[in-house]
Protein backbone atom coordinates (compact mmCIF):
# COMPACT_ATOMS: atom_id res chain seq x y z
CA UNK A 1 0.00 0.00 0.00
CA UNK A 2 2.73 2.48 0.98
CA UNK A 3 4.66 1.65 -2.20
CA UNK A 4 1.56 2.46 -4.24
CA UNK A 5 1.08 5.70 -2.30
CA UNK A 6 4.68 6.74 -2.87
CA UNK A 7 4.30 5.96 -6.57
CA UNK A 8 1.14 8.10 -6.83
CA UNK A 9 2.71 11.04 -5.01
CA UNK A 10 5.83 10.72 -7.13
CA UNK A 11 3.77 10.78 -10.30
CA UNK A 12 1.96 13.92 -9.08
CA UNK A 13 5.28 15.65 -8.48
CA UNK A 14 6.59 14.58 -11.87
CA UNK A 15 3.46 15.87 -13.56
CA UNK A 16 3.80 19.17 -11.71
CA UNK A 17 7.41 19.47 -12.83
CA UNK A 18 6.51 18.53 -16.41
CA UNK A 19 3.98 21.35 -16.49
CA UNK A 20 6.45 23.81 -14.98
CA UNK A 21 7.76 25.05 -18.29
CA UNK A 22 7.29 25.15 -22.03
CA UNK A 23 10.14 24.17 -24.32
CA UNK A 24 12.41 27.16 -24.81
CA UNK A 25 11.51 29.11 -21.63
CA UNK A 26 12.44 28.50 -18.00
CA UNK A 27 10.20 30.40 -15.55
CA UNK A 28 11.42 31.89 -12.26
CA UNK A 29 11.01 29.99 -8.99
CA UNK A 30 7.39 29.91 -7.87
CA UNK A 31 5.95 30.11 -11.38
CA UNK A 32 5.17 27.70 -14.21
CA UNK A 33 4.49 28.20 -17.91
CA UNK A 34 2.06 26.56 -20.32
CA UNK A 35 1.38 26.84 -24.02
CA UNK A 36 -1.72 28.66 -25.23
CA UNK A 37 -1.62 26.54 -28.40
CA UNK A 38 -1.87 29.62 -30.61
CA UNK A 39 0.47 31.30 -33.05
CA UNK A 40 1.86 34.58 -31.81
CA UNK A 41 1.12 38.24 -32.40
CA UNK A 42 0.31 41.41 -30.50
CA UNK A 43 -1.89 40.43 -27.55
CA UNK A 44 -4.38 42.10 -25.22
CA UNK A 45 -6.86 40.79 -22.62
CA UNK A 46 -10.25 42.34 -21.81
CA UNK A 47 -11.44 42.86 -18.20
CA UNK A 48 -13.52 39.66 -18.44
CA UNK A 49 -10.67 37.59 -19.87
CA UNK A 50 -11.29 37.71 -23.61
CA UNK A 51 -8.02 37.28 -25.53
CA UNK A 52 -7.29 39.31 -28.66
CA UNK A 53 -4.39 38.44 -30.97
CA UNK A 54 -3.32 40.68 -33.88
CA UNK A 55 -1.19 38.79 -36.41
CA UNK A 56 0.90 40.55 -39.04
CA UNK A 57 0.94 39.67 -42.72
CA UNK A 58 3.60 41.13 -45.01
CA UNK A 59 1.99 42.52 -48.14
CA UNK A 60 -1.46 42.89 -46.58
CA UNK A 61 -4.26 40.77 -45.17
CA UNK A 62 -3.21 40.88 -41.49
CA UNK A 63 -5.86 39.66 -39.05
CA UNK A 64 -7.18 40.26 -35.54
CA UNK A 65 -8.93 37.39 -33.76
CA UNK A 66 -10.86 37.53 -30.49
CA UNK A 67 -11.16 34.40 -28.32
CA UNK A 68 -13.60 33.92 -25.46
CA UNK A 69 -10.87 32.91 -22.98
CA UNK A 70 -7.13 32.70 -22.47
CA UNK A 71 -6.60 29.03 -21.64
CA UNK A 72 -6.85 26.56 -24.52
CA UNK A 73 -9.40 24.22 -22.87
CA UNK A 74 -12.76 24.80 -24.55
CA UNK A 75 -11.66 28.07 -26.15
CA UNK A 76 -13.84 29.46 -28.95
CA UNK A 77 -13.40 32.22 -31.54
CA UNK A 78 -15.70 35.18 -30.86
CA UNK A 79 -14.84 37.21 -33.96
CA UNK A 80 -12.09 37.74 -36.51
CA UNK A 81 -11.38 40.53 -38.98
CA UNK A 82 -8.90 41.16 -41.77
CA UNK A 83 -8.09 43.89 -44.28
CA UNK A 84 -5.93 43.85 -47.39
CA UNK A 85 -4.35 47.17 -46.32
CA UNK A 86 -3.17 45.89 -42.94
CA UNK A 87 0.38 44.56 -42.69
CA UNK A 88 1.86 45.18 -39.25
CA UNK A 89 0.31 45.92 -35.87
CA UNK A 90 2.12 47.88 -33.18
CA UNK A 91 -0.34 48.07 -30.28
CA UNK A 92 -3.63 46.54 -29.17
CA UNK A 93 -5.91 47.53 -26.29
CA UNK A 94 -9.51 47.00 -25.16
CA UNK A 95 -11.84 49.97 -24.78
CA UNK A 96 -14.62 47.71 -23.49
CA UNK A 97 -15.69 44.08 -23.87
CA UNK A 98 -16.72 44.60 -27.49
CA UNK A 99 -14.31 47.28 -28.69
CA UNK A 100 -10.62 47.02 -29.59
CA UNK A 101 -8.13 49.79 -30.38
CA UNK A 102 -5.08 49.05 -32.48
CA UNK A 103 -2.28 50.68 -34.45
CA UNK A 104 -1.28 49.71 -37.99
CA UNK A 105 2.20 50.74 -39.14
CA UNK A 106 2.60 49.01 -42.49
CA UNK A 107 0.89 51.58 -44.73
CA UNK A 108 -1.72 53.34 -42.61
CA UNK A 109 0.35 54.71 -39.66
CA UNK A 110 -2.66 55.50 -37.54
CA UNK A 111 -4.90 54.28 -34.72
CA UNK A 112 -8.08 52.36 -35.50
CA UNK A 113 -11.07 51.14 -33.52
CA UNK A 114 -12.88 47.86 -34.09
CA UNK A 115 -16.33 47.47 -32.62
CA UNK A 116 -17.01 43.77 -32.92
CA UNK A 117 -20.64 44.44 -33.88
CA UNK A 118 -20.11 47.49 -36.07
CA UNK A 119 -16.82 47.29 -37.98
CA UNK A 120 -13.65 49.41 -38.08
CA UNK A 121 -13.05 53.16 -38.16
CA UNK A 122 -9.90 55.29 -38.03
CA UNK A 123 -9.43 57.57 -35.02
CA UNK A 124 -6.92 59.90 -36.70
CA UNK A 125 -5.96 60.61 -40.31
CA UNK A 126 -3.87 57.98 -42.06
CA UNK A 127 -0.19 58.84 -41.80
CA UNK A 128 -0.69 61.04 -38.71
CA UNK A 129 1.15 58.60 -36.40
CA UNK A 130 4.31 57.51 -38.27
CA UNK A 131 5.80 54.22 -37.07
CA UNK A 132 2.76 53.70 -34.84
CA UNK A 133 3.60 51.27 -32.04
CA UNK A 134 2.17 50.62 -28.57
CA UNK A 135 -0.93 52.37 -27.32
CA UNK A 136 -2.70 53.05 -24.03
CA UNK A 137 -6.28 54.09 -23.30
CA UNK A 138 -6.64 57.06 -20.94
CA UNK A 139 -10.36 57.73 -20.57
CA UNK A 140 -11.54 59.06 -23.92
CA UNK A 141 -7.96 59.80 -24.93
CA UNK A 142 -5.76 57.31 -26.75
CA UNK A 143 -2.00 57.54 -26.23
CA UNK A 144 0.02 56.10 -29.09
CA UNK A 145 3.78 55.72 -29.48
CA UNK A 146 5.62 56.72 -32.64
CA UNK A 147 8.86 54.69 -32.77
CA UNK A 148 10.87 57.10 -34.91
CA UNK A 149 14.28 56.21 -33.49
CA UNK A 150 17.05 57.73 -31.35
CA UNK A 151 16.10 61.12 -29.86
CA UNK A 152 13.15 61.28 -32.26
CA UNK A 153 10.44 59.09 -30.68
CA UNK A 154 7.07 60.68 -29.98
CA UNK A 155 4.02 60.12 -27.82
CA UNK A 156 0.74 61.16 -29.43
CA UNK A 157 -2.58 61.99 -27.85
CA UNK A 158 -5.44 60.99 -30.14
CA UNK A 159 -8.79 62.66 -29.45
CA UNK A 160 -11.56 64.19 -31.58
CA UNK A 161 -9.99 62.86 -34.76
CA UNK A 162 -6.64 64.60 -34.19
CA UNK A 163 -3.20 63.17 -33.30
CA UNK A 164 -1.22 65.71 -31.26
CA UNK A 165 2.37 65.22 -30.02
CA UNK A 166 2.58 65.48 -26.22
CA UNK A 167 6.12 64.10 -25.65
CA UNK A 168 8.80 64.37 -28.33
CA UNK A 169 12.45 63.53 -28.92
CA UNK A 170 12.83 60.89 -26.23
CA UNK A 171 14.86 57.68 -26.09
CA UNK A 172 18.38 56.62 -27.04
CA UNK A 173 16.94 53.82 -29.19
CA UNK A 174 13.42 53.06 -30.40
CA UNK A 175 10.23 53.66 -28.42
CA UNK A 176 8.73 50.50 -26.91
CA UNK A 177 5.75 50.57 -24.57
CA UNK A 178 3.54 53.14 -22.84
CA UNK A 179 1.50 53.03 -19.62
CA UNK A 180 0.26 55.13 -16.72
CA UNK A 181 0.56 53.75 -13.19
CA UNK A 182 0.03 55.43 -9.81
CA UNK A 183 0.06 58.88 -11.37
CA UNK A 184 3.25 58.35 -13.38
CA UNK A 185 3.68 58.04 -17.13
CA UNK A 186 6.05 55.28 -18.29
CA UNK A 187 7.64 55.16 -21.74
CA UNK A 188 9.94 52.39 -22.93
CA UNK A 189 13.20 52.83 -24.82
CA UNK A 190 15.19 50.03 -26.45
CA UNK A 191 18.32 52.05 -25.55
CA UNK A 192 20.05 50.05 -28.26
CA UNK A 193 19.89 51.86 -31.63
CA UNK A 194 22.46 49.57 -33.26
CA UNK A 195 20.98 46.36 -31.76
CA UNK A 196 24.34 45.61 -30.18
CA UNK A 197 23.02 43.94 -27.03
CA UNK A 198 22.65 46.98 -24.76
CA UNK A 199 20.02 46.74 -21.98
CA UNK A 200 16.77 48.63 -22.44
CA UNK A 201 15.32 51.25 -20.11
CA UNK A 202 11.97 52.61 -18.99
CA UNK A 203 11.56 56.37 -18.64
CA UNK A 204 9.35 57.65 -15.81
CA UNK A 205 7.60 60.97 -16.36
CA UNK A 206 5.37 63.29 -14.38
CA UNK A 207 2.38 63.84 -16.69
CA UNK A 208 0.82 67.28 -17.18
CA UNK A 209 -2.91 67.77 -17.77
CA UNK A 210 -5.03 70.76 -18.67
CA UNK A 211 -8.18 71.79 -16.79
CA UNK A 212 -10.24 69.31 -18.82
CA UNK A 213 -7.98 66.38 -17.95
CA UNK A 214 -6.29 66.22 -21.33
CA UNK A 215 -2.66 65.10 -21.37
CA UNK A 216 -0.63 68.03 -22.71
CA UNK A 217 2.94 67.07 -21.83
CA UNK A 218 5.24 65.34 -19.35
CA UNK A 219 8.45 66.03 -17.41
CA UNK A 220 11.14 63.34 -17.25
CA UNK A 221 11.81 62.21 -13.68
CA UNK A 222 14.22 59.31 -14.08
CA UNK A 223 15.47 56.58 -16.40
CA UNK A 224 15.06 53.07 -14.97
CA UNK A 225 17.64 50.66 -16.33
CA UNK A 226 16.66 47.08 -17.15
CA UNK A 227 20.30 45.90 -17.08
CA UNK A 228 19.71 43.81 -13.95
CA UNK A 229 17.38 41.58 -15.92
CA UNK A 230 20.26 40.19 -17.92
CA UNK A 231 18.62 40.84 -21.27
CA UNK A 232 19.00 43.39 -24.04
CA UNK A 233 16.84 46.03 -25.63
CA UNK A 234 13.11 46.19 -24.98
CA UNK A 235 10.10 45.12 -27.05
CA UNK A 236 7.33 46.27 -24.69
CA UNK A 237 6.24 46.09 -21.06
CA UNK A 238 3.18 45.62 -18.88
CA UNK A 239 2.28 45.92 -15.20
CA UNK A 240 1.01 43.07 -13.03
CA UNK A 241 -1.62 43.43 -10.30
CA UNK A 242 1.03 44.27 -7.68
CA UNK A 243 2.37 47.16 -9.73
CA UNK A 244 5.55 45.39 -10.82
CA UNK A 245 6.67 46.18 -14.35
CA UNK A 246 7.50 43.19 -16.56
CA UNK A 247 9.38 43.81 -19.80
CA UNK A 248 10.17 41.64 -22.80
CA UNK A 249 13.93 41.84 -23.30
CA UNK A 250 16.35 39.80 -25.38
CA UNK A 251 16.95 36.31 -23.89
CA UNK A 252 14.86 37.11 -20.80
CA UNK A 253 11.78 38.65 -19.36
CA UNK A 254 12.74 41.38 -16.89
CA UNK A 255 10.86 42.35 -13.74
CA UNK A 256 11.24 45.89 -12.42
CA UNK A 257 10.22 46.16 -8.77
CA UNK A 258 10.98 49.29 -6.75
CA UNK A 259 13.39 50.43 -9.48
CA UNK A 260 15.37 47.16 -9.22
CA UNK A 261 15.54 44.96 -12.32
CA UNK A 262 15.86 41.17 -12.06
CA UNK A 263 15.38 38.31 -14.55
CA UNK A 264 11.86 36.90 -14.76
CA UNK A 265 12.61 33.68 -16.58
CA UNK A 266 15.04 33.01 -19.40
CA UNK A 267 14.83 31.79 -23.00
CA UNK A 268 17.10 29.22 -24.59
CA UNK A 269 18.38 29.08 -28.16
CA UNK A 270 20.22 31.57 -30.34
CA UNK A 271 19.23 35.23 -29.97
CA UNK A 272 15.66 34.74 -28.67
CA UNK A 273 13.52 37.86 -28.26
CA UNK A 274 10.01 37.75 -26.74
CA UNK A 275 7.48 40.20 -28.12
CA UNK A 276 4.08 41.41 -26.95
CA UNK A 277 2.94 41.03 -23.32
CA UNK A 278 -0.43 41.19 -21.58
CA UNK A 279 -1.51 40.61 -17.98
CA UNK A 280 -4.76 39.35 -16.48
CA UNK A 281 -5.66 38.58 -12.86
CA UNK A 282 -5.69 39.93 -9.33
CA UNK A 283 -2.55 38.40 -7.76
CA UNK A 284 0.81 37.47 -9.22
CA UNK A 285 3.21 36.43 -6.50
CA UNK A 286 5.29 33.21 -6.29
CA UNK A 287 3.11 30.28 -5.15
CA UNK A 288 0.18 32.65 -4.78
CA UNK A 289 -2.44 34.11 -7.07
CA UNK A 290 -4.58 33.70 -10.16
CA UNK A 291 -2.60 36.05 -12.41
CA UNK A 292 -1.54 35.17 -15.94
CA UNK A 293 1.22 36.84 -17.91
CA UNK A 294 0.68 36.23 -21.63
CA UNK A 295 3.85 36.26 -23.72
CA UNK A 296 4.38 36.24 -27.47
CA UNK A 297 7.23 33.78 -27.92
CA UNK A 298 7.16 33.79 -31.74
CA UNK A 299 10.78 34.92 -31.97
CA UNK A 300 12.01 32.40 -29.41
CA UNK A 301 12.22 28.60 -29.36
CA UNK A 302 8.75 28.54 -27.80
CA UNK A 303 7.39 29.50 -31.20
CA UNK A 304 3.99 30.91 -30.17
CA UNK A 305 1.88 32.28 -27.34
CA UNK A 306 2.34 30.99 -23.81
CA UNK A 307 1.36 32.06 -20.30
CA UNK A 308 3.24 32.31 -17.01
CA UNK A 309 1.32 31.73 -13.76
CA UNK A 310 2.12 31.29 -10.06
CA UNK A 311 2.66 27.68 -9.02
CA UNK A 312 -0.20 26.59 -6.68
CA UNK A 313 0.71 27.02 -3.03
CA UNK A 314 2.69 24.11 -1.54
CA UNK A 315 -0.16 23.64 0.90
CA UNK A 316 -2.46 22.73 -1.97
CA UNK A 317 -0.32 19.74 -2.87
CA UNK A 318 -0.10 18.90 0.82
CA UNK A 319 -3.88 18.73 1.09
CA UNK A 320 -4.03 16.38 -1.89
CA UNK A 321 -1.28 14.18 -0.46
CA UNK A 322 -2.99 14.13 2.96
CA UNK A 323 -6.22 13.10 1.29
CA UNK A 324 -4.49 10.30 -0.58
CA UNK A 325 -2.80 9.14 2.62
CA UNK A 326 -6.11 9.10 4.49
CA UNK A 327 -7.74 7.17 1.65
CA UNK A 328 -5.01 4.52 1.49
CA UNK A 329 -4.94 4.19 5.28
CA UNK A 330 -8.68 3.69 5.49
CA UNK A 331 -8.53 1.26 2.56
CA UNK A 332 -5.79 -0.76 4.25
CA UNK A 333 -7.74 -0.94 7.55
CA UNK A 334 -10.82 -2.18 5.74
CA UNK A 335 -8.83 -4.91 4.05
CA UNK A 336 -7.31 -6.02 7.37
CA UNK A 337 -10.73 -6.19 9.00
CA UNK A 338 -12.18 -8.34 6.21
Amino acid sequence: MMRSLRYTIGMMLLLQQANAQVAGYTPPTGYYAFSLELSGGVVSVSPSGRLAVARAQFGGGATITVYDRIRPEGRQVVATISDSRWQFFGGLAWRDENTLLFTENGDLDTVLEWRLDAGVRTLAPEGSVPNAADLYLLGNQVLAVGADGPNANKLYRIADGVAAVVVSGYGNGYAAGVSLRNGWLYLGDTNDPLFAGNPGQVLRYEPMFDASGNLIGANLVEALSLAGGGGSGLATFTFDSEGDLIASTGRTLTQLRNATATPFGTFSGGFPFPGSLAYFGTRFEPFEGDGLLIVDGSFTEVGGLFAVAPVPEPGTLGIVVAGLLAFYTAHARRRKSE
